[in-house]
């Protein structure tokens, strides 16, 4: 998947940048149209290996731009995935007429964007293996292991959008830690002792700016990792807001549910602190903390 192209056109520039930021993490190479009709242009002159379109735009739709992409022979073995707000049997069946590969759901999250993917390119590349070179292959690296079991489809999968997986299930969208000296990790694991003396703070992590866990301390966790790739997307998302409305750059977040609150507090571009707290008040004694730790945290990150 690492180093394929994909063009992504959708005509909302918030769903543009949200895309092409989570793309890029994956070492996609990201270009972004805002019709059908530029994309059609921009398809032209630099064919991708995967299209990700918007299902309505002013134009010509998402189902219009992949039929036209079907009906040419130098672009008809470039999967379509569509984005659609509703998916139901009609978008369904306009989507298989007009020969889309896949639908995802808007909003999404990357547990149902990155499988897709993943299965559009290996799909892709069999088929330009089995005919003729109508597009370029795509470099396609060593999945990782959660990657391991997902197969190539040969036709559009039709079912349902599936219900969430248990946290107990690794999905294919957990990015796999970032590799850190010895001694850095073991600086950076004595950094976040410190909230756990307050007995409030059941864990605490670092994520990367590319959503990996850097580092945990704390109570035993269902699939940390996952955690920490869900928290970098909503902080892009959140980020892209913020650009949108002219904001300062995200510095903290606080996600309260029933008896628990998320604190997400940014140490630098390319990192952040994560709590995860017992209650949903009396954060003040947490955040003086968090202010007299970061610091640390960052030199010893060399943010």
């Amino acid at each position: 998947m690492q180093g394929a192209k994909v063009l992504v056109v959708d005509d909302s520039t918030s769903v543009r940048k949200v895309l092409e930021k989570l793309l890029s993490t994956r070492g996609l190479v990201v270009t972004t149209s805002e019709s059908a009709e530029q994309g059609l242009e921009a398809i032209t002159h630099n064919p991708p290996h995967l299209v990700i379109a918007d299902v309505v735009m002013p134009g010509m739709s998402g189902f219009e731009l992949c039929q036209m992409l079907k009906l040419r022979e130098s672009t008809k073995a470039v999967p379509v995935i569509l984005i659609s707000g509703i998916i139901n049997e009609s978008v369904v069946a306009q989507a298989q007429e007009a020969g889309a590969f896949d639908v995802v759901s808007k909003p999404f999250t990357p547990d149902d964007l990155f499988p897709k993917i993943e299965r559009a390119l290996n799909a892709a590349k069999q088929m330009v293996s089995a005919s003729s070179d109508l597009i370029p292959a795509a470099p396609v690296a060593p999945a990782p292991a959660p990657v391991a079991s997902v197969t190539a489809p040969t036709a559009f999968i039709a079912a349902p959008k599936p219900a969430d997986p248990p946290l107990s299930a690794a999905p294919a969208s957990v990015s796999p830690p970032t590799p850190m000296a010895g001694g850095v990790h073991t600086q950076l694991i004595e950094a976040l002792r410190p909230f756990l003396d307050k007995p409030e703070i059941e864990s605490a992590l670092v994520i990367g700016h590319t959503g990996q866990l850097l580092a945990w301390v704390g109570q035993t966790m269902d699939e940390p990792d996952l955690l920490a790739t869900y928290l970098h997307t909503i902080l892009s998302i959140s980020s892209v807001m913020g650009e949108k409305y002219h904001l300062s750059p995200i510095q903290s977040l606080s996600l309260e549910y029933l008896g628990k609150t998320l604190m997400v507090n940014r140490i630098s571009e390319k990192s952040s602190l994560v709590l995860l707290v017992r209650g949903t008040g009396g954060t003040g004694v947490i955040r003086y903390l968090v202010q007299k730790q970061t610091p640390q945290l960052k030199a010893v990150l060399g943010d």
